[in-house]
């Protein structure tokens, strides 16, 4: 999976770091207490679980944009490999199987690596929440704290957020019938890997679910170590043809 195309066109690599970076910055980005953003958490409150989810695997493509080039290559591939496999989990649950990601390797210069290491912690655990059920609230924050913090003084990414939360509440906003918190909803009101990409235009559900299934269908469980195989989703229950093919 390769990031998109309007996020390499900005060649986020190339700002000064610009940004702080120390310990306690990371370690705040690593909690999930709502306080750090009152304001944000009243409007990820508004969404379903598929669009946090969804805000929270596009956060951690500015920041893969943001350290590309600078960042150990192993980490950046690796870490597209895991917002690949989570995207497809938008489709069914059992497309995807992540591991917790090995500590940073202090090869590559802090503001870049370890801004990495904490994006796929973060993957991680939003994974381990929407396999559980749990709240999604509190790690789609940190995504989004994660990606401005490493942005410093660049307004690309605030401008993108205020667009992506309105386009997210126009269409995946939460509703009184909607399942109760311990019920992940993420397989039920699908969001297409494109939807937070400035340009895309929303049509329908159906075309929703359209474009998730093309993107199933371009996926290959050989070339990522954390996309399930034909035969682990079929000793998982899953009927048909994973994939759609």
């Amino acid at each position: 999976m390769n990031l998109p195309d309007y996020l390499t066109r900005m060649n986020l690599s190339a700002l000064p770091f610009d940004f702080e970076w120390d310990r306690p910055i990371r370690n705040t980005l690593l909690d999930d207490d709502d306080e750090r953003n009152i304001r944000l958490a009243g409007q990820l409150s508004e969404l379903r679980d598929e669009a946090t989810f969804g805000l929270g695997l596009a956060c951690v493509q500015w920041v893969v944009a943001r350290v590309d080039g600078v960042a150990p290559a192993q980490d950046v591939q690796d870490t597209m490999q895991r917002v690949e496999a989570m995207w497809a989990l938008c489709a069914d649950l059992r497309y995807a199987s992540l591991t917790d990601p090995p500590l940073f390797a202090k090869i590559s210069p802090p503001k870049a690596e370890e801004p990495l290491w904490v994006a796929r912690t973060l993957l991680f655990w939003i994974f381990g929440s929407a396999i559980d059920g749990d709240e999604l609230q509190g790690e789609a924050m940190s995504t989004v704290l994660l990606a401005r913090q490493v942005m410093g003084a660049h307004k690309g990414f605030s401008t993108w957020l205020s667009q992506a939360l309105k386009k997210a509440k126009a269409h995946y906003a939460v509703e009184d019938d909607d399942a109760d918190d311990e019920d992940s909803q993420l397989v039920w009101k699908p969001v297409p890997p494109e939807f937070f990409w400035p340009d895309f235009a929303w049509t329908t559900t159906e075309d929703a679910r359209a474009r998730v299934d093309a993107f199933l269908a371009g996926l290959d469980p050989s070339a990522n170590p954390y996309l399930r195989s034909a035969q682990e989703m079929a000793k998982l229950g899953f009927e048909g043809q994973p994939y759609g093919r």
